[in-house]
């Protein structure tokens, strides 16, 4: 798609620049707020959660250190035991308690904060330009050419779907929050890219892995463009709320932001079909709090589903999920790759590119209501709904947790549920799957486990049985788009022999390995079955399997 003009051309009238300049003020409320609700604790409750943080922090400091973390965590959480030790002996326990409480929110809230620098943003839309273009294009002469020349050729490699004028629209006059999958360590900057290059949506906030803080070039950019840091290894209460908070803050500062509903990355390589309750319940409080403000502003919710033709991860993934899953069903079997697949895949390099999709959903308040042009909220059936009765008690505004809980709940299904519609099926996904559900109909009782370690040189797919079936497979995902059930999967239409072929071509193409690919004696092979498996899981939410007539296309199966 042609790059779409931006909607607010003065950086500094970016929602995200003013909130950055208000650093320190907002940062002072992230604080009192965490800690106004712990103060509502009993003190032995106070008790437990300092001392399970100590201890939870302590533990992951000796266990599992990054380069990321503070040079000074270990002398911080052992000065604060000590204090914690000496509050147990004080004449005022809880007092003593809440001031080390204090203390830990804080560094916990200055931890979690991010900084949005203009200078910064406008030299990384040029690093980032030369990055996605050198990614995702052959490698050659016209990889030196100018940026601008770099933007419109990264306009056919990254690709927007789905209702892109309604998001620009709502980012006009609400707060827009955008939902994506989640499947590569590319994926913040990707998305916060394409959205300002294709869109022309001004910079967002998201919360970035503290683990990508390791890379000294990662961190320079993150660090100065809207980032704020999640840190997965801290479990404890009080960092967990700390950073509910912030997100739920910000948010209500009006800071349009990206979050990862599934909280990291997806290691099969399936759609998210599990939300993190706790960042879902952030935005149900967020747009309660904002009525109680008397603000007109909305919440709306854009799911985003990304959909690679290679993801540089998969095998690592698939592999982290095999060995988590499987446990004692799977032992890892490793083979070193010839000289033959590194020339391959040097040639593929040179001369293949890859494509990336994104596709958005349906935008939506908190309550799973579509808004119209008039800012209106209308339910399924076309009603008008003020938001406000969402909160109301026996005629009064008020807070419950049981009943907000049910929202979230509900908000979390709506928003997994957009991301199976709004799956955008690419030939590779197609070929993928296909070649997995053959090694399954041609190797009964194996489980996924099993299946992966089967020698792959002694498993060879018949070509025109592969076309017989990922042509019913095709069939059945037209009929879920004439359903309304599916995102109209328009690169798998013509001939069934050049789709599966596009399929093949394009399929994991950044990997030594290639899981599928066509032999000089016309066989169709694999040399990695994992990372094969990965790539079919994009298809597994679908709910195919008991569609396909497998009597019909296998008679002898």
């Amino acid at each position: 798609m042609k790059a779409l003009p931006q909607l607010i051309t003065d950086i500094k009238e970016w929602p995200i620049h003013k909130f950055s300049n208000n650093r320190t003020e907002f940062i002072k409320q992230v604080v009192k707020v965490t800690f106004e609700q712990f103060k509502e604790l009993d003190t032995e409750e106070i008790d437990q959660a300092i001392a399970k943080a100590i201890y939870l922090e302590k533990q992951r400091i000796k266990v599992n250190p990054w380069k990321a973390d503070p040079p000074n965590e270990a002398v911080f959480f052992k000065k604060l035991q000590s204090e914690y030790n000496e509050n147990i002996l004080a004449l005022d326990k809880r007092a003593a308690h809440l001031e080390t409480l204090h203390r830990l929110i804080k560094r916990y809230a200055e931890e979690i904060g991010g900084h949005f620098n203009p200078n910064t943003f406008q030299f990384a839309r040029k690093i980032l330009s030369v990055f996605f273009y050198n990614l995702l294009n052959p490698i050659g002469f016209h990889s030196f050419t100018s940026i601008s020349k770099m933007k419109e050729k990264l306009e056919s490699r990254i690709q927007f779907r789905g209702n892109i004028e309604s998001i620009r629209s709502q980012f006009k006059k609400n707060i827009v929050v955008v939902l994506p999958t989640h499947s590569s360590n590319l994926d913040s900057m990707l998305i916060g890219y394409s959205l300002d290059l294709l869109l022309g949506l001004p910079a967002f906030s998201y919360g970035a892995g503290l683990n990508l803080y390791d890379s000294e070039f990662f961190a320079f950019f993150m660090n100065r463009l809207g980032a704020y840091k999640v840190d997965r290894r801290k479990k404890n209460r009080i960092y967990l709320q700390t950073l509910n908070d912030f997100s739920r803050l910000s948010v209500q500062e009006g800071v349009n932001s990206i979050f990862f509903p599934g909280g990291t990355r997806s290691r099969s390589g399936e759609v998210e079909m599990k939300a993190k309750l706790g960042l879902i319940s952030s935005l149900i409080t967020a747009q309660r709090d904002l009525i109680e403000q008397h603000s007109d502003k909305k919440i709306i919710i854009f799911p985003l589903v990304l959909s690679y033709e290679s993801v540089l991860e998969a095998r690592s993934l698939m592999l982290q999920h095999l060995k988590s899953a499987g446990q004692e069903k799977y032992t890892a079997r490793e083979h070193m790759s010839t000289f033959s697949q590194y020339y391959k895949f040097t040639k593929r390099i040179v001369t293949k590119g890859s494509n990336i999709y994104l596709t958005i959903g349906e935008g939506i308040d908190v309550f799973g209501n579509k808004v119209l042009e008039n800012n209106s909220s209308v339910d399924t059936h076309g009603h008008v709904v003020d938001l406000k009765n969402y909160f109301m008690s026996d005629g009064e505004f008020k807070h419950d947790p049981q009943r907000e809980s049910i929202y979230t709940k509900e908000l979390a299904e709506l928003v997994c549920a957009q991301y199976v519609k709004f799956n955008f099926i690419l030939p590779c996904h197609l070929v993928a799957f296909t070649a997995f559900k053959l090694m399954q109909k041609s190797n009964p009782g194996h489980d996924i486990f099993s299946l992966v370690q089967l020698p792959e040189e002694e498993i060879v797919f018949e070509l025109e049985i592969f076309y017989r079936v990922a042509e019913e497979i095709r069939s059945l995902l037209f009929e879920m788009n004439q359903n309304n059930s599916l995102i109209k999967p328009d690169l798998l239409e013509g001939d069934i022999k050049n789709v599966v072929n596009t399929g093949i071509e394009t399929l994991g193409i950044f990997h030594i390995k290639r899981p599928l690919f066509i032999d000089s004696y016309n066989r169709l092979l694999s040399e990695d079955f994992i990372a094969l498996s990965f790539y079919s899981n994009k298809m597994c939410n679908l709910d195919l399997d008991a569609k396909i007539s497998w009597n019909k296309l296998l008679p002898t199966i």
